[in-house]
């Protein structure tokens, strides 16, 4: 078996798999259940999944992968811009978090009180 790909996520690996069954194309994920035992940094060899096919059908699943192993960068996605109203703006809601939220407020005086009058 041949390693083709390796995914990132376990969302890549379920699209993968499914590809894969659709197309009837056989298939192995190595290190699976492994990787499911120990999420978190991804770790080559220890716990990543690899797909992997027999050599007479690589050369089909890497053109029905293609857009998993070599991704076209998107001409619309722009980077979030930060400008000084914004800065601004979340500096201010910071300093005044208290008058923002609405809800009951700690009064040291009516509790002293209310402790008295159970007393």
């Amino acid at each position: 078996m041949i390693p083709i790909y390796t995914p990132q996520t376990e969302s890549e690996v379920a699209v993968i798999s499914s590809m894969l069954q659709a197309y009837e194309i056989p298939y192995f994920i190595r290190g699976g259940a492994f990787s499911k035992l120990y999420p978190g940094l991804q770790i080559k060899d220890y716990n990543t999944q690899t797909v992997m096919v027999p050599a007479e059908f690589a050369d089909a699943t890497r053109e029905l992968l293609q857009d998993f192993i070599h991704p076209e960068p998107h001409a619309n996605v722009t980077d979030p811009k930060f400008s000084i109203i914004r800065i601004f703006r979340v500096l201010i809601e910071m300093l005044l978090i208290g008058w923002v939220f609405t809800g009951k407020r700690w009064n040291k005086k009516a509790d002293a009180e209310k402790q008295d009058a159970d007393v």
